[in-house]
């Protein structure tokens, strides 16, 4: 389904798209920079409200349970209302959902705070639906690279920065989170522009579209080719959460490793995703197209973690890290362009918030898998079964073609 010509057009994209672009990267890094802060010291700070492995899991699930359910309806909503709205409110959200945690004193406290935030964590499925707004089709897999490059950079600086607020007290990286994403809201509410046109919301709302209920899914999954792409983005990041829950103890198993070089290894594979989301993404994508980078990317994240557990040669570990990383940063980004291109027009953002409760739902089940094949198995099994896995997607991805092809 072709766009309107009033939102492809590049006098309409070129005011927007000239600051926006800027504004979405920061808005995107500044919110993941507050996750990455937070989340990894969170079984550390469960375990000083007496909160045993099992309470830890269930609230790391409670946000992607949430997020599952709430994503869908907030990306339609904001083919209705804009993208505008739904983004302040998934920052608002989040700084809420932080000071909640912060003041956490129980394991039912610090779970409210994850349901509060997953509920309204829509930030990056309505900023590439934002992005698919301002861009032509052209440009469409680089601008969600690098939406996906500020997700990386989030993730590999927030780590880092949570350890030295955390010094002294655990509670400090949460309530400088919930600081932050305060701020970055307020920053958004005055600089962050509308993406869609007036005249196209004002239809959106006369035809009914973006009801916050959950048959808004529905149309989404009826469609087989954009079926067949969420199947893919399940698999990609049920195969990279597997390896996020696994890693520290295969790095310390295998390899030999301690805090601070796992944290050395993860922030190396951060600075290659992000480098192929904001860099080579968009490159790859006008020489290959978005179904063949797809391809690649799966590719590339199979053979990088499939032996990722067989070797104790550092010089191994980061090419095979550096391999898969790169490969979900090629892929994950290229299914979101195809997807809203796909969608059409009037249903990016509910197909994107269906994209994005997929990979919760990944980010669910990818770390159960891993963590029961890891136990039961031994630690090269959640690799050699992640390769199985993307070897599936592989054949799954051969029916995948870019739009108008």
């Amino acid at each position: 389904m072709g766009e309107p010509r009033a939102l492809r057009t590049e006098a309409t994209l070129r005011p927007v798209a000239r600051s926006a672009r800027l504004i979405l990267f920061v808005t995107v890094f500044i919110d993941l920079l507050g996750f990455g802060i937070v989340i990894p010291f969170l079984p550390l700070f469960a375990a000083r409200l007496g909160i045993g492995a099992a309470g830890v899991g269930a609230v790391l699930a409670a946000y992607s349970a949430t997020q599952f359910l709430f994503a869908p309806m907030l990306g339609n909503l904001s083919d209705r209302v804009g993208r505008r709205p739904i983004l302040l409110f998934g920052l608002a959200g989040s700084a809420v959902g932080y000071a909640l945690y912060g003041y956490a004193a129980s394991f039912a406290g610090l779970l409210i705070s994850r349901i509060v935030h997953g509920a309204c964590a829509a930030t990056v499925s309505t900023a590439q639906a934002y992005m698919a707004d301002i861009t032509s089709e052209e440009q469409r897999a680089q601008a969600m690279g690098l939406i996906g490059a500020a997700f990386g950079l989030g993730f590999v600086l927030g780590p880092a920065l949570g350890g030295l607020l955390g010094y002294s007290s655990l509670r400090v990286p949460v309530y400088f989170a919930s600081a932050l994403a305060a701020a970055n809201f307020a920053f958004a509410l005055y600089s962050l522009p509308e993406s869609l046109p007036a005249a196209f919301s004002e239809k959106a709302v006369r035809s009914g579209r973006g009801r916050l209920a959950m048959p808004a899914i529905t149309p989404t999954l009826r469609r087989p080719d954009l079926r067949r792409l969420l199947v893919l983005a399940f698999l990609c990041t049920v195969v990279f959460a597997a390896f996020e829950t696994t890693f520290a103890l295969v790095a310390a198993a295998r390899y030999g490793y301690g805090a601070k070089a796992v944290g050395g290894a993860l922030a190396w594979a951060g600075i290659a995703q992000a480098a192929a989301q904001g860099y080579l993404v968009g490159k790859l994508a006008r020489r290959l197209g978005e179904s063949r980078l797809i391809r690649l990317g799966i590719v590339a994240l199979g053979m990088g973690l499939g032996p990722l557990a067989s070797f104790s040669s550092t010089a191994w570990l980061l090419v095979l890290l550096g391999l898969a990383a790169a490969g979900y940063g090629f892929a994950n980004p290229a299914i979101a362009s195809l997807l809203s291109k796909l969608a059409g027009a009037a249903s990016k953002g509910e197909a994107l918030g269906v994209n994005q409760s997929a990979l919760s739902l990944a980010r669910i089940v990818g770390p159960l898998l891993a963590g029961a094949a890891y136990q039961s198995l031994g630690p090269t099994a959640p690799y050699v079964g992640a390769a199985l896995i993307m070897l599936v997607g592989l054949v799954t991805a051969r029916g995948v073609a870019d739009a108008g092809g």
